[in-house]
């Protein structure tokens, strides 16, 4: 993924604007509540989720604040909307595709049980501290997981 960019910012942010559109202002000429940004560095979805303010128990500063303790622990983000917001976290099993250490030499494999501690600690602070309404993995792909605020 590319390094975190300013110009990247601006951009999702935009998309996300223009997705939650009715959402953020009732006046809003256009709208899509089915929509997700590219992947995201942590630094650029705690610029670009806030835009988001409130959705019912979303509160868009909290979660960005919150999502902070993964920086380089985690391969990127995805937000967007399923009928309500949606945060996908895109996780690796090798240290080569962490966010801020992409490209680096050596990598090693993530055991099970880094990945699945990994895990518990998004469910918990997704479920517990962020009032998500769900937590678990996105589709097929053993290292997405989403979390649904309805």
């Amino acid at each position: 993924m590319a390094p975190t960019s300013q110009r990247r910012i601006l951009a999702a942010k935009e998309f996300v604007r223009l997705g939650f559109g009715d959402a953020i202002d009732d006046q809003a000429p256009f709208f899509s509540h089915d929509f997700l940004t590219q992947e995201l560095t942590t630094l650029e979805a705690q610029e670009v989720i806030p835009v988001v303010e409130r959705f019912n128990a979303f509160h868009g500063v909290k979660v960005a604040k919150a999502i902070g303790r993964f920086r380089g622990r985690v391969s990127g983000w995805k937000f967007g909307s399923a009928g309500s917001p949606l945060l996908l976290v895109v996780l690796t099993p090798w240290t080569i595709h962490l966010e801020e250490k992409a490209g680096a030499k050596p990598s090693t494999k993530f055991s099970p049980a880094e990945v699945e501690s990994l895990i518990a600690e998004l469910r918990t602070m997704f479920l517990d501290e962020l009032d998500a309404d769900k937590f678990e993995r996105d589709g097929t792909n053993d290292y997405v997981y989403g979390a649904w605020w309805d």
